[in-house]
């Protein structure tokens, strides 16, 4: 009776720890204090997604170290996520456990533009190869978005704001829990007459508008003190224009894309033994359609993916974590050029982290069963050491990765230069590893860190003419991160990275700058008003892009720029609050891709009512 009792205490005491520390759960699949984590992620709350005032998840993910978002043209065209050199199709993109990576698209790229950010409590964003804990398509990372839970008395949340390029943006709320029940609902919808997505000063001039309304609802369900169940929903379908090419004659009036995307989950958790057994069983599909029209036709791709995984976690007081789990995958894609195809995984994965004195060590493997490509095994590894007497931490982790060929890269039909789909490629692999060091400085008021980080791919699948194995491509670099509070109204906080990523003949990757660096400078300027300036540096960096009016490809060197936001609320009462910014403040003219346009300088406005 005595050791349950000491189990129980110790279990109350690593919870009530974490509660009022920061907790991760992307790093390791279970919840783990922030600093006990070994590897490289950074957790964006709804609080800064709220003072920062951005209406989509990409806007957020520019203020994070070792990784670089661009976008072809305006708001709601096709955007690219780079993580430390990955790109898009290389990192696996959850919501509430749910991939919403998309089967049909050329490399399984998450289309994160679809994600308002109105309903999102939290996004965890874990950078290096994390394969061993969620199999392919985290070859070069993970970004996990946790919704927000109902809780307490309901309540209901509206805002609506207007600004440039006509556009508009409404959200509506409530949520709250009753008994074992708690709920959250939400709704939003966007529009924008938008501007050119080919870039304007190349005599570009159509507005390419976009419109996206969307849905989502989370229930979970206590019965008993040690169980617990939780239903997720969530429905989108957007209209974007598009342009026909990028650089001179890319304007184009009748291209359109008409998507709509529902992704479905629920999930049940048992506690048995005191909590030290905890098991959670779930299941979700995600569905993608995908409509477009232009000039040249018209084309379509639906794709279908299926999820059942069951794990266990094992405590052994505040000392050990014990994971294991299966996971079935099975995705179908089915386009105008090609009848469905399908692919199936199957996956054991076990994991332990080990608590020794100030060190935390964590270790992993996993076995995924591709019914095409047969077996790939992953491992990772990490260590996080403590320095109490000087307030420092140490981490490192190595792992390693693999993803499959998509369906569409796989059996894409043959286009006007030859063949596009391949039905001879091979797995991409990466090996990763990094190492950092994390000081707290000045009593805690100012912490900087820093992180080497290297990967290494094989046999990256890419683009040439039709889709081919490249050999290989190296990845390399640095990230800083500094925080400061300057005064108790003034906070600071700041990043650069390095990243040097060549193909295997020594030749720079296109889209990814050498340097890139941000700060965010939050004021609070008095208890109901608050200021917030953004300052984003991207370095020069190579490109290409196809040209339709010389039928072929360009290359070019895009010169760096810096993009100056400021964001601003004031709460007029405890129920209503007024905000409103300033995007691209300098009104610079720049291109994230070469070709494509970029908002010039913008403002917005609105107002959040609370009941």
């Amino acid at each position: 009776m005595k050791k349950q009792i000491a189990t129980v205490a110790s279990a109350c005491m690593l919870l009530a720890g974490m509660l009022q520390a920061e907790v991760v759960v992307s790093a390791g699949r279970v919840p783990t204090a922030a600093e006990d984590v070994s590897s490289s992620v950074t957790s964006i709350s709804a609080s800064d997604l709220e003072r920062l005032q951005v209406t989509a998840l990409p806007e957020a993910l520019q203020m994070v170290p070792g990784v670089h978002v661009i976008r072809n043209g305006g708001l709601g065209q096709r955007e690219s996520v780079f993580v430390r050199g990955a790109s898009s199709d290389d990192v696996l993109v959850l919501v509430d456990g749910i991939e919403i990576n998309d089967p049909s698209g050329g490399g399984r790229p998450a289309h994160l533009s679809m994600l308002d950010v109105a309903d999102i409590e939290r996004v965890e964003v874990l950078r290096g190869a994390q394969s061993a804990i969620y199999g392919s398509d985290a070859l070069g990372g993970v970004i996990n978005i946790i919704t927000k839970r109902g809780e307490g008395p309901a309540k209901v949340t509206l805002s609506a704001e207007a600004g440039s390029f006509e556009s508009y943006r409404g959200a509506a709320s409530v949520q709250g829990s009753t008994g074992m029940v708690s709920y959250a609902f939400t709704a939003t919808h966007v529009e924008s007459d938008g501007i050119s997505a080919a870039n304007e000063r190349d005599g570009n001039t159509e507005e390419d508008g976009y419109e996206r309304t969307g849905l989502s609802g989370r229930i979970g369900i206590t019965p008993l003190e040690n169980l617990a169940f939780d239903l997720v929903a969530r429905y989108s379908e957007s209209r974007a224009d598009y342009d026909a090419g990028a650089g001179e004659g890319g304007d184009s009036e009748n291209n359109e894309a008409d998507t709509e995307r529902m992704f479905l989950g629920g999930s049940a958790k048992l506690s048995l033994l005191d909590s030290q057994w905890q098991q959670r069983l779930s299941a979700s599909v995600a569905t993608h359609a995908r409509d477009y029209t232009s000039d040249w036709g018209a084309s379509w791709f639906d794709s279908e993916l299926v999820k059942v995984g069951w794990q266990h976690d094992f405590y052994h007081e505040d000392v050990n974590v014990l994971s294991a789990g299966v996971e079935v995958e099975d995705e179908s894609a089915e386009t105008d050029g090609f009848g469905e195809e399908d692919s199936e995984i199957k996956s054991l994965y076990l994991q332990d982290q080990l608590r020794l004195g100030d060190a935390v060590l964590i270790g992993g493997l996993r076995l995924d069963d591709h019914d095409t490509f047969g077996d790939e095994v992953t491992s990772r590894i990490g260590l996080s050491y403590a320095l109490k007497d000087v307030g420092a931490r140490l981490k490192t982790t190595y792992g390693t990765g693999f993803k499959a060929p998509s369906l569409y890269q796989l059996y894409a039909p043959a286009g006007m230069f030859g063949p596009v789909g391949n039905e001879d490629l091979s797995p991409e692999t990466s090996t990763a590893w990094d190492a950092g060091i994390e000081q707290s400085l000045s009593d805690g008021r100012a912490k900087i860190g820093i992180t080497y980080f290297s990967s290494d791919y094989e046999d990256l699948i890419d683009f040439d003419g039709g889709y081919v194995n490249k050999d290989e491509a190296e990845m390399q670099g640095v990230e800083v991160t500094a925080q400061v509070k300057v005064c108790d109204h003034v906070d600071v906080a700041a990043t650069y990275t390095y990243t040097d990523a060549k193909d295997g003949e020594g030749n720079a990757l296109i889209r990814r700058p050498r340097n890139r660096a941000s700060a965010d400078i939050r004021c609070q300027w008095t208890e109901d008003v608050s200021v917030n300036l953004t300052c984003i540096y991207v370095g020069s960096r190579e490109d290409s892009f196809y040209s339709s009016t010389m039928f072929s490809s360009v290359d070019e060197e895009l010169p760096g720029h810096v993009v100056v936001n400021l964001a601003a609320s004031w709460d007029v009462s405890d129920t209503v609050t007024l905000f409103g910014r300033i995007e691209n403040l300098l009104d610079k003219d720049y291109e994230q891709i070469a070709g494509y346009g970029t908002p010039g300088l913008s403002g917005y406005g609105g107002i959040r009512v609370t009941l």
